[in-house]
Protein backbone atom coordinates (compact mmCIF):
# COMPACT_ATOMS: atom_id res chain seq x y z
CA UNK A 1 0.00 0.00 0.00
CA UNK A 2 1.34 3.45 -0.90
CA UNK A 3 0.62 6.72 0.80
CA UNK A 4 0.27 10.08 -0.88
CA UNK A 5 2.26 13.15 0.04
CA UNK A 6 -0.95 14.58 1.49
CA UNK A 7 -1.19 11.73 3.99
CA UNK A 8 2.46 12.10 4.91
CA UNK A 9 1.91 15.82 5.57
CA UNK A 10 -1.15 14.96 7.69
CA UNK A 11 1.14 12.82 9.87
CA UNK A 12 4.25 15.01 9.93
CA UNK A 13 2.77 18.47 10.54
CA UNK A 14 0.84 17.66 13.77
CA UNK A 15 3.89 15.87 15.19
CA UNK A 16 6.16 18.80 14.43
CA UNK A 17 3.63 21.26 15.83
CA UNK A 18 3.03 19.34 19.06
CA UNK A 19 6.73 18.71 19.74
CA UNK A 20 7.41 22.36 18.83
CA UNK A 21 11.24 22.42 18.85
CA UNK A 22 11.28 26.17 18.11
CA UNK A 23 9.27 26.89 21.24
CA UNK A 24 11.56 24.63 23.23
CA UNK A 25 14.75 26.52 22.34
CA UNK A 26 14.64 29.05 25.22
CA UNK A 27 13.78 26.31 27.70
CA UNK A 28 16.61 24.15 26.38
CA UNK A 29 19.10 27.01 26.70
CA UNK A 30 17.97 27.77 30.24
CA UNK A 31 18.49 24.14 31.25
CA UNK A 32 21.92 23.63 29.67
CA UNK A 33 23.57 26.75 31.08
CA UNK A 34 27.06 25.84 32.22
CA UNK A 35 27.04 22.52 30.39
CA UNK A 36 30.08 21.83 28.17
CA UNK A 37 28.71 19.33 25.64
CA UNK A 38 25.40 20.80 24.49
CA UNK A 39 25.32 18.66 21.33
CA UNK A 40 25.53 15.47 23.38
CA UNK A 41 22.69 16.57 25.66
CA UNK A 42 20.54 17.51 22.66
CA UNK A 43 21.19 14.17 20.98
CA UNK A 44 20.51 12.13 24.10
CA UNK A 45 17.25 13.96 24.83
CA UNK A 46 16.00 13.40 21.27
CA UNK A 47 16.96 9.71 21.32
CA UNK A 48 15.12 9.21 24.62
CA UNK A 49 12.04 11.02 23.30
CA UNK A 50 12.19 8.85 20.16
CA UNK A 51 12.24 5.69 22.29
CA UNK A 52 9.26 6.81 24.35
CA UNK A 53 7.15 7.75 21.32
CA UNK A 54 8.01 4.53 19.48
CA UNK A 55 6.90 2.48 22.49
CA UNK A 56 3.52 4.23 22.47
CA UNK A 57 3.30 3.90 18.68
CA UNK A 58 3.47 0.11 18.79
CA UNK A 59 1.86 -0.47 22.20
CA UNK A 60 -0.92 2.09 21.84
CA UNK A 61 -3.53 -0.37 20.62
CA UNK A 62 -2.76 -2.73 23.52
CA UNK A 63 -3.15 0.14 25.99
CA UNK A 64 -6.50 1.20 24.52
CA UNK A 65 -7.79 -2.36 24.46
CA UNK A 66 -6.68 -2.94 28.05
CA UNK A 67 -8.67 0.04 29.29
CA UNK A 68 -11.54 -0.74 26.88
CA UNK A 69 -11.41 2.70 25.33
CA UNK A 70 -13.53 3.04 22.19
CA UNK A 71 -12.14 4.73 19.09
CA UNK A 72 -14.63 7.67 19.14
CA UNK A 73 -13.93 8.27 22.84
CA UNK A 74 -10.20 8.30 22.21
CA UNK A 75 -10.55 10.62 19.22
CA UNK A 76 -12.56 13.12 21.27
CA UNK A 77 -10.36 12.81 24.35
CA UNK A 78 -7.12 12.92 22.38
CA UNK A 79 -8.34 15.85 20.32
CA UNK A 80 -9.24 17.72 23.51
CA UNK A 81 -5.74 17.21 24.93
CA UNK A 82 -4.13 18.41 21.71
CA UNK A 83 -6.49 21.41 21.65
CA UNK A 84 -5.53 22.38 25.20
CA UNK A 85 -1.87 22.01 24.27
CA UNK A 86 -2.23 24.29 21.26
CA UNK A 87 -4.31 26.97 22.99
CA UNK A 88 -1.52 28.48 25.15
CA UNK A 89 0.83 28.25 22.17
CA UNK A 90 -1.61 30.30 20.06
CA UNK A 91 -1.76 33.05 22.65
CA UNK A 92 1.99 32.72 23.15
CA UNK A 93 2.99 32.40 26.75
CA UNK A 94 6.29 34.30 26.95
CA UNK A 95 8.98 32.03 25.59
CA UNK A 96 11.31 30.86 28.29
CA UNK A 97 8.32 30.40 30.59
CA UNK A 98 6.52 27.96 28.29
CA UNK A 99 6.76 24.52 29.86
CA UNK A 100 9.68 25.80 31.91
CA UNK A 101 8.49 26.18 35.49
CA UNK A 102 8.58 22.64 36.79
CA UNK A 103 11.29 21.64 34.33
CA UNK A 104 13.78 24.24 35.60
CA UNK A 105 13.07 23.18 39.16
CA UNK A 106 13.96 19.64 38.11
CA UNK A 107 17.41 20.86 37.11
CA UNK A 108 18.14 21.61 40.73
CA UNK A 109 17.60 17.96 41.54
CA UNK A 110 20.13 15.28 40.78
CA UNK A 111 19.55 13.50 37.49
CA UNK A 112 20.20 13.55 33.79
CA UNK A 113 18.46 16.61 32.34
CA UNK A 114 18.70 15.12 28.85
CA UNK A 115 16.19 12.46 29.95
CA UNK A 116 14.01 14.52 32.30
CA UNK A 117 12.86 17.17 31.62
CA UNK A 118 14.26 17.56 28.09
CA UNK A 119 13.39 14.13 26.65
CA UNK A 120 10.22 13.80 28.70
CA UNK A 121 8.04 15.82 29.01
CA UNK A 122 9.44 18.64 26.85
CA UNK A 123 9.78 16.62 23.63
CA UNK A 124 7.75 13.49 24.32
CA UNK A 125 5.04 15.02 26.46
CA UNK A 126 1.35 14.08 26.86
CA UNK A 127 0.41 15.97 23.70
CA UNK A 128 3.03 14.21 21.57
CA UNK A 129 2.12 10.81 22.99
CA UNK A 130 -1.58 11.45 22.36
CA UNK A 131 -0.87 12.57 18.79
CA UNK A 132 1.11 9.39 18.10
CA UNK A 133 -1.72 7.25 19.50
CA UNK A 134 -4.35 9.06 17.43
CA UNK A 135 -2.28 8.74 14.25
CA UNK A 136 -1.54 5.07 14.93
CA UNK A 137 -5.25 4.44 15.34
CA UNK A 138 -6.02 6.22 12.06
CA UNK A 139 -3.33 4.44 10.01
CA UNK A 140 -3.74 0.87 11.20
CA UNK A 141 -1.26 -0.89 8.95
CA UNK A 142 2.42 -1.73 8.69
CA UNK A 143 2.98 1.05 6.17
CA UNK A 144 1.04 3.49 8.32
CA UNK A 145 3.22 2.69 11.35
CA UNK A 146 6.30 3.00 9.15
CA UNK A 147 5.17 6.45 8.00
CA UNK A 148 4.55 7.58 11.58
CA UNK A 149 7.90 6.14 12.66
CA UNK A 150 9.69 8.04 9.92
CA UNK A 151 7.88 11.24 10.85
CA UNK A 152 8.84 10.87 14.52
CA UNK A 153 12.46 10.30 13.53
CA UNK A 154 12.59 13.28 11.16
CA UNK A 155 10.91 15.67 13.61
CA UNK A 156 13.28 14.70 16.42
CA UNK A 157 16.26 14.93 14.08
CA UNK A 158 15.22 18.49 13.30
CA UNK A 159 14.76 19.08 17.04
CA UNK A 160 18.31 17.87 17.64
CA UNK A 161 19.73 20.21 15.00
CA UNK A 162 17.75 23.16 16.36
CA UNK A 163 18.81 22.49 19.96
CA UNK A 164 22.42 21.97 18.90
CA UNK A 165 22.42 25.40 17.25
CA UNK A 166 19.98 26.95 19.73
CA UNK A 167 22.14 29.94 20.63
CA UNK A 168 22.69 30.88 16.99
CA UNK A 169 19.01 30.48 16.12
CA UNK A 170 17.90 32.58 19.08
CA UNK A 171 20.39 35.25 18.09
CA UNK A 172 19.30 35.11 14.44
CA UNK A 173 15.51 35.34 14.69
CA UNK A 174 15.14 36.50 18.28
CA UNK A 175 12.40 35.79 20.79
CA UNK A 176 9.84 37.63 18.67
CA UNK A 177 10.49 35.28 15.76
CA UNK A 178 10.26 32.23 18.00
CA UNK A 179 7.00 33.53 19.48
CA UNK A 180 5.60 33.97 15.97
CA UNK A 181 6.54 30.39 14.98
CA UNK A 182 5.06 29.06 18.21
CA UNK A 183 1.75 30.82 17.49
CA UNK A 184 1.64 29.29 14.01
CA UNK A 185 2.25 25.83 15.51
CA UNK A 186 -0.50 26.47 18.06
CA UNK A 187 -2.97 27.39 15.32
CA UNK A 188 -2.12 24.21 13.40
CA UNK A 189 -2.65 22.10 16.52
CA UNK A 190 -6.02 23.66 17.28
CA UNK A 191 -7.28 23.00 13.74
CA UNK A 192 -6.02 19.39 13.84
CA UNK A 193 -7.56 18.87 17.30
CA UNK A 194 -10.98 20.12 16.16
CA UNK A 195 -10.82 17.70 13.22
CA UNK A 196 -10.05 14.79 15.57
CA UNK A 197 -12.96 15.77 17.84
CA UNK A 198 -15.42 16.10 14.95
CA UNK A 199 -14.30 12.73 13.56
CA UNK A 200 -14.84 11.14 16.99
CA UNK A 201 -18.35 12.60 17.27
CA UNK A 202 -19.18 11.49 13.73
CA UNK A 203 -17.93 7.94 14.37
CA UNK A 204 -19.90 7.75 17.63
CA UNK A 205 -23.23 8.61 16.00
CA UNK A 206 -22.61 6.41 12.97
Amino acid sequence: MEFSWKEMVVVWVPLFAIIDPFGGIPVFLSLVQGEKNIARIALKSCLFAFLVLVIFLFAGRIILDFFRVSIPAFQVGGGSIIFLTGLPMLFAYPLGLKRAGAEIEEKEMEGDISLVPLGVPMLAGPGAITTVLVLADHFQSFYGNLMILGSIFSVLMISYLLFWQAERILGLIGRTGLNFLTRIMGLVLIVVAVQYILSGIKNFFH
